[in-house]
């Protein structure tokens, strides 16, 4: 995906949701997130990772960064952000915040409930913006199956529920795609099956 027309087509498939876009390191997840953000008209990023030199912020240089130290400062930052037509908020990465849960070098299961308790609420903060504001939430991915190489997101599945859309990036080929994985769609009709 190159090209402006295809990013304003992709804009417009996501405008006004919540999105947890997925990949594995370095494939280019927050690069391609600073580059659509160029396209909206206020754009507000929690920037938790910190490992990219400042030349990479200018590619927007319009966009507000804020830097993010703990999920406690997240959950303040987010709850004051108001809704505005042609708003982008990204998260980068909200995997990463899983750190701050980590206690005496483990990942202890209150830790891990903690981290879920809060993901849900920052998805759900996000959701209440939602149709003018559009939020993308970065996440990375892990390999749920090894014998397929099937990879999902590294979140807490329970914070989905207040999420709109699943978008992997990934490279094939020697090219970065991006494919929607998973959307909420009202189906036409429901059905259900009993054994």
């Amino acid at each position: 995906m190159e090209s402006t027309e295809e990013l304003l087509k992709f804009k417009e498939t996501i405008k006004g949701k919540v999105v947890v876009l997925f990949g594995k390191a370095w494939i280019g997840k927050s690069l391609f997130t600073l580059t659509l953000s160029k396209l909206f008209t206020h754009v507000k990023i929690f920037l938790v990772d910190k490992n990219y030199p400042s030349d990479f912020f200018k590619i927007n240089p319009n966009a507000n960064i804020t830097e993010v130290e703990n999920p406690k400062q997240l959950d303040l930052m987010i709850s004051k952000e108001n809704s505005l037509d042609d708003k982008l908020i990204v998260i980068d990465s909200i995997t990463t915040l899983q750190t701050s849960f980590i206690k005496e070098s483990y990942f202890s299961p209150r830790a891990y409930l903690e981290f879920n308790n809060f993901s849900d609420k920052i998805a759900r903060k996000l959701a209440e913006l939602t149709p003018k504001t559009t939020s993308i939430l970065i996440a990375h991915e892990k390999i749920k199956d090894w014998q397929t190489q099937e990879a999902i997101p590294r979140i807490n599945w329970t914070m989905l529920r207040n999420t709109d859309m699943l978008i992997r990036m990934y490279q094939e080929d020697g090219k970065r795609k991006i494919k929607i994985v998973a959307k909420r769609e009202l189906p036409n009709k429901a059905e259900w099956y009993f054994e």
